[in-house]
Parts: C-alpha cells; structure tokens; sequence
C-alpha cells in the first residue's frame, strides 16, 4: 500500500517534467526559427543603400527613373510570389517545413555571385533582385509562420511572432557595418558595389549551413497532409477561399492584416533610399548611423514594450494604439525636408513598424483558421500571398507618387502620409467594424 501510494504521489512530478522539458523544446524550436529569420533579414537587408545605389548607375543617374523601375520590380516579386507561397505553403504541410527553409538561402548564394561576376548587366541585376527577394520572403515569412504555429499555443503564438521583430532588430544592427564598410570603397561604381552581393552570398552559405544542421523539423509526420499534385497546388488564388469558405471574424482580420503590410519596411524602402538620398543629404556614414540606431530601437522595442502590450493589451488594444501611432508618425516624417522630423517621426511608430501592428490579429487569425481545418502551411501562404499583393501594389503605387511629384516640383516626401492612411487608417477604420464577440473567437 505504501508502495503503491509512492507511485502515485510520483506521477504529477513525472507528469511536470515532461511539460518543462515540452516547454524547453518548444522554447529552443522558436529561437532557432527567429535565428533563421535573423540570416533571412540579413541577406535582404544587406542591399538597404547599395542596391538603389547599382540601380541609380544602371539607370544613367536618372533618380526618377531608378525609382520606378525598383517600384516595378517589387510589384512583379508580389504577384510572382503569389504562385510560389501557394506551392511551397501546401506542399510544406506535406513534406515538412525544412526543405522551404533551405530555397531561399540556397538559391542566394548563386544569385549574389551572378551579380558579384556581373554588375553592370541591368536585365541580369534587375532578374536576380526579383528571384532573390521572392524567394528569401519565401524562406522567411511563409516558412516561419507556419512553423511557428506548429510549435507554439494560440497564447503563445503572438509572442513568438514579436521575436521574430526582434531577430530584425539584430539584423539590421548588423547588417549596415558590413555593407557600409564595403560601400567606403566605392560607393557609387557597380565595381564596388558588388562586393556587397558576394557578402550576401556569404551570409546565405551560413544561413544554409545553420539550417541544414541545427534546424529542427517543426511539423511532425503524423501530422502532415497528403500532397495532391494538381493545378489547385499552384492556384496564386487559393487566398479566395478565406474568404469563400472562412468565417466572417476570419475574412476580416485576414483583410485588416492584409493592409497593414503596406507599410511592411521592404514596402517603404525604396523611397525611404531616395528620400533620404536626395532629399535630406545624408552620406554612406548618415544612413549606416541611422540604420544601426533603428536597429538598436527596434531590438529594444521587440524585446520590451512590444511583448508588454501583447501581454498586457486586448488584441484590439494593441492594433489599436500601434495603428493610431502608425498614422501620426507616417503622416509627419515626410511634410518637410528635415532630419529631426524624420528621425523624431521614427520614435512613435516602433511598437507597429514593420507590419508589427498586425502581430496580435495574425494570432488570432491563425487560430481560427487552424480551428476551421485550414492547414498552417497553406494558411500562412495565403497569408503571405495577400501580403504580396500588398507588396506589389505598394512599391509601385508609392514609386509612381514619388516620381510624380519630383518631377512637377512637388513635395514627394506626402507619399509617407500615403502610407499612414493605407497601412493604418483604413486597418484602424474596419476594426472599428469588429465586435468584441468576433476577435474573441480564439480564445
């Protein structure tokens, strides 16, 4: 009898053990897919001033014209990832997550080194930037939401999701010294530039190289889909059926979301370049110096206010503030050609930069998709599938408006107000929309 009483006096301590050790698993799982989405940042983020810079040479120094054609370009990447997402998304539900997270490094090394041979081919430079930044979103976004959900709770998701902001931070703490460094040696001849194409490739061996040996597999084989090699796998707009087949808090959270990546950094890069450029003056040091102090904001945000309204805030209480302070700081950066009103503009829209203002709407998103049988790895495709029609519709909407106005005189720095009334007016306009009962839905 005491025996028998031992035993079971034993088994919740067993039981607690394999829920810490659960927990401990999961916990390393989330830090190595933010470290992977750190290598992923790195290889985009690398290009932050040099690739408008290539561009601006192989277009005879005409501002105008390189600014549309980046513009163009990024909108042909968002309708061609419509089609990649949608393949990859599914097909990863069936064969695992770790072969997504291996394109797009893989694929990197030889596109930087075909830039690296040939800097000045315009067509060669200008395809190498569209498949590099499909693929590396690919990569990054699509393959990290879905294996995040994989791993993490409905509670736990949103938080994991807000580390992945801060594995940004850190990349773009790092990513400015390597580039600027290069940059210090030739910043504006394709013959220097290019050594910051063959650093990328560098960057995207070791980001191969990490994920092949300290990547775990997220989803596990019991769990996985049956793949159907068929047209509907490739189908750029299996998206329609969140909202042919989604219930109504699910299509609008997904449309909300949808539209609060247009202010998503690769969005706004672009003109923020020429802005920046052209406009307040800055040198190679300037925009390094901003770069790494935008990092270093951006970690400390990640890693302290953001998780504390997460926390601490209703869903609808951080959308809210975070759009409300989207559309203050996009509305006032760009009224004058000013650096302290750029940089003080900066401050307010941290806790949402970045398309972080959708953060704790995606989790609950997720939620209900995976409660009404969507799989994880198509739902993050269709996701990430809306997210590139925002992203091929706003670099061009925001490239054209810039060029517009450049070129009658006027202020182009009004295209960021732009961006305030799309990328959170709006959003903050439909969630007004929402009853409490429909964000609710998860819990």
């Amino acid at each position: 009898i005491e025996r028998s009483k031992a035993v079971v006096a034993m088994a919740p301590a067993s039981s607690k053990e394999i829920e810490d050790a659960e927990q401990a698993k999961r916990k390393k799982l989330v830090l190595r897919i933010c470290t992977s989405s750190f290598f992923s940042v790195c290889q985009h983020f690398i290009f932050a001033q040099s690739e408008p810079r290539l561009f601006l040479n192989l277009c005879d120094k005409d501002a105008a014209a390189a600014t549309r054609l980046l513009g163009n370009t990024s909108g042909i990447v968002g309708l061609a990832s419509l089609v990649v997402n949608q393949a990859g998304g599914k097909l990863s539900d069936a064969i695992g997550r770790k072969p997504g997270f291996l394109v797009g490094p893989l694929c990197n090394i030889v596109l930087g080194l075909l830039v690296f041979k040939n800097p000045r081919n315009r067509p060669l430079v200008t395809i190498c930037r569209m498949l590099r930044l499909i693929l590396t979103t690919f990569s990054n976004t699509v393959m990290c939401n879905a294996a995040l959900a994989d791993v993490c709770s409905s509670s736990e998701l949103a938080l994991a999701m807000s580390r992945i902001q801060t594995a940004t931070g850190f990349a773009m703490l790092l990513t400015p010294f390597i580039e600027g460094r290069i940059l210090q040696i030739s910043p504006w001849s394709p013959d220097g530039i290019r050594y910051v194409y063959a650093a990328m490739a560098a960057i995207a061996a070791a980001h191969t190289t990490f994920v092949a040996t300290q990547l775990e597999e997220t989803l596990e084989v019991a769990k996985r889909a049956t793949a159907k090699f068929d047209l509907k796998m490739i189908n750029p707009f299996g998206f329609v059926r969140v909202f042919t087949e989604g219930t109504q808090a699910l299509r609008r959270l997904v449309a909300i979301t949808t539209l609060q990546m247009f202010l998503e950094g690769k969005n706004m890069s672009d003109v923020i370049q020429a802005w920046i450029r052209d406009h307040l003056k800055w040198s190679v040091t300037d925009v390094r110096n901003f770069i790494i102090s935008y990092g270093v904001l951006c970690t400390a945000t990640g890693m302290s206010a953001t998780p504390w309204m997460l926390k601490n805030l209703s869903a609808r209480g951080f959308t809210t503030a975070t759009n409300l302070a989207n559309v203050f700081a996009f509305s006032v950066r760009g009224l004058a050609a000013s650096t302290p009103l750029f940089l003080a503009a900066m401050v307010p829209m941290l806790p949402g930069v970045n398309g972080a203002s959708a953060t704790a709407l995606k989790a609950v998103a997720q939620d209900i998709a995976t409660k009404q049988g969507f799989g994880k790895g198509e739902f993050s495709a269709w996701v990430n599938n809306l997210r590139a029609l925002a992203g091929s519709v706003a670099p061009v909407m925001y490239g054209q408006v810039y060029a517009a106005a450049e070129k009658q005189g006027r202020n182009p720095g009004h295209v960021f107000a732009l961006a305030g009334l799309v990328g959170a007016l709006l959003p903050q306009a439909l969630l007004m929309q929402m009853s409490d009962s429909e964000l609710a839905v998860a819990k």
